[in-house]
């Protein structure tokens, strides 16, 4: 076949989309002709058709070399190296092909975008006013520079002069979001969406609305995303995520990594999913992955550590988290995971944990996790015990029942049985999650719920069974307690140390609560887990003291702590 006739069956097919059927007629060509600017020229608009920039890139420069002068292989030579994140070599590509063809409006505009991606906003907005005054009609440059400056009245002009131009609603829907105004920004990717469904406006849409809570819409934009480009990590990842079936999930998250390796949302999210199954061994790979590829994330230091602690590597645990409370010291959860790994490894090597506590205070001198540790660990009596209880309990709360239920905890059930559907007022100190509440709760009595926690409250109030919550220290509570039928303190006294001055003000009212028993010599001791124990002969003085003379001991287990249960006593003191 002749080059003219097979040139032009070859630009016949590229015109009909036929594209794979182009290319090999092109590199057939060049098989005769292996410089020809033409055809090299259009097998790198093929490739980047299928977005593989760098070949792209590869034929426009050998294009360019047969014809230096030809502005659109320069033009189309800066397009790839921009989308191949070499903005330095675009920019200077783009001026090359505006000194040989001064009023390409495309390529001052895609120089205001580099302009504008690197901070350089007085050289993007000379771009983009260039790129306006060569055609009045385009609309682009004009949207760029309104979306550059934050710009929203300007948007919503240009909405009305070009009203079918999806870009500009999509602008408008980015600038709404980053002012937390996310129902005018759905509205307006709703919009663009209709004007022209592609990839980036698709999956805006997507995730605002599951910002909103719109789960059935977002599920819908996200997989018409998938259809448009079924290569999208960022639809996968978003379905993924919002799939019930954990089989699919883990499929979707396994394509989006076939795809994109380096992609860290994906290896986080498929190692939650084998941490929830209890599939550790993986999780902890997928975790290692991700840190690998952001070790600046400090919420993967934390989640692979978790994982650490679960396989009993508590030194590797503590770095983990230490190496994320460098990153983010204010976040509890990160101080309370290592607050409880240092526990554990406590129990293997006291001496290395107080060290690692000390240091962990001299370095961070106010968290409350590290400062209560290090006065359990040196079995210091007294210590500030309220910061460390309300954040404790704050980040506890949620899960806190199910916990409870695992250690088989049933004091609730034992104050019960003991008090037998009390009557009258009752004040719960420490109400926490309201499971005192619950199991006492009766139409013959009201129930007043004091916690330090505003999180354990929250969920007390989900109950319905107080009258009243109070957020409080119930120390200083109990300086102005009112007239009560009854005082409960159920599992309290352990994050106190002395409880002398409640007795003291919690008397002449009837008054229930437990403790923890020691054997020793101490009154009290704060042990290495951060609880006080309560030597029972020097509860019962302070009671005495008080004034309460019908003082009654009821021995229990009150839970188990590392399978071995916590011998406590229930005490119930009344004033004969």
């Amino acid at each position: 076949m002749s080059y003219d006739l097979l040139m032009r069956q070859a630009l016949k097919l590229h015109d009909e989309g036929r594209l794979e059927q182009a290319e090999q007629l092109y590199r057939q060509i060049l098989e005769t002709s292996p410089d020809h600017p033409v055809v090299l020229n259009l097998l790198g608009l093929i490739a980047q058709s299928k977005n593989l920039h760098d070949q792209a890139i590869t034929f426009f420069s050998r294009a360019i070399a047969q014809n230096p002068q030809s502005a659109e292989y320069v033009f189309n030579l800066a397009w790839s190296e921009e989308r191949c994140g070499k903005p330095a070599e675009a920019i200077k590509t783009y001026l090359r092909a505006l000194r040989l063809q001064p009023n390409i409006k495309e390529a001052h505009n895609a120089l205001g975008n580099l302009y504008a991606g690197t901070g350089k906003s007085q050289q993007a907005r000379e771009q983009y006013n260039l790129a306006a005054m060569l055609d009045p009609a385009y609309a682009e440059p004009r949207a760029n520079l309104a979306k550059m400056e934050k710009d929203i009245p300007a948007l919503q002009n240009l909405a009305t002069q070009y009203p079918d131009e999806a870009l500009i609603p999509y602008y408008l829907s980015l600038l709404y979001r980053q002012k937390g105004c996310l129902k005018e920004a759905l509205t307006a990717a709703q919009t663009a969406c209709r004007l022209f469904a592609d990839e980036s406006g698709l999956l805006l849409a997507g995730e605002l609305s599951l910002d909103l809570g719109f789960k059935a819409s977002a599920h819908e934009y996200f997989c018409r995303a998938l259809e448009f480009n079924p290569q999208s990590v960022t639809a996968l990842i978003n379905l993924a995520n919002n799939e019930t079936d954990e089989h699919k999930a883990e499929q979707m998250y396994q394509k989006a990594l076939d795809i994109a390796p380096d992609n860290v949302e994906a290896h986080i999210n498929l190692a939650d999913l084998f941490h929830r199954q209890g599939r550790l061994h993986e999780a902890l790979e997928e975790y290692r992955q991700a840190v690998i590829r952001a070790p600046e994330r400090a919420e993967i230091s934390n989640n692979l550590g978790v994982i650490q602690k679960n396989f009993g590597e508590y030194e590797e645990a503590l770095g983990l988290f230490f190496n994320a409370l460098t990153k983010q010291p204010e976040k509890k959860e990160y101080a309370l995971n290592a607050a409880e790994t240092l526990i554990r490894f406590y129990e293997k090597d006291a001496d290395k944990a107080r060290k690692i506590a000390a240091n962990w205070l001299r370095q961070m001198p106010t968290n409350a996790f590290a400062e209560h540790l290090n006065a359990a660990f040196n079995r210091e009596k007294k210590t500030e015990t309220a910061d460390y209880a309300r954040e404790l309990f704050d980040l506890f709360a949620e899960g806190y029942e199910d916990v409870m239920n695992k250690i088989e905890y049933r004091l609730p059930q034992e104050i019960a049985e003991r008090l037998n559907q009390p009557k009258g007022s009752i004040i719960d100190l420490g109400c926490g999650t309201g499971l005192i509440g619950q199991i006492l709760k009766n139409q013959e009595n009201t129930l007043i719920g004091v916690d330090i926690s505003p999180a354990m409250l929250e969920q007390a109030k989900k109950k319905g069974v107080y009258d009243t919550l109070i957020e409080e220290n119930i120390e200083k509570y109990c300086r102005r307690l009112p007239p009560a039928d009854w005082v409960i303190a159920a599992d309290v006294f352990g994050y106190i140390g002395s409880p002398e001055e409640i007795i003291a003000a919690v008397f002449p009212r009837r008054f229930c609560f437990s403790v923890a028993v020691t054997s020793g010599k101490d009154d009290y001791i704060l042990m290495p887990n951060g609880r006080y124990r309560h030597h029972p002969a020097y509860i019962k003085k302070l009671l005495q003291k008080a004034g309460y003379s019908d003082i009654m001991e009821h021995k229990t287990e009150l839970r188990q702590e590392n399978g071995h249960p916590v011998e406590g006593i229930i005490f119930i003191a009344k004033e004969k």
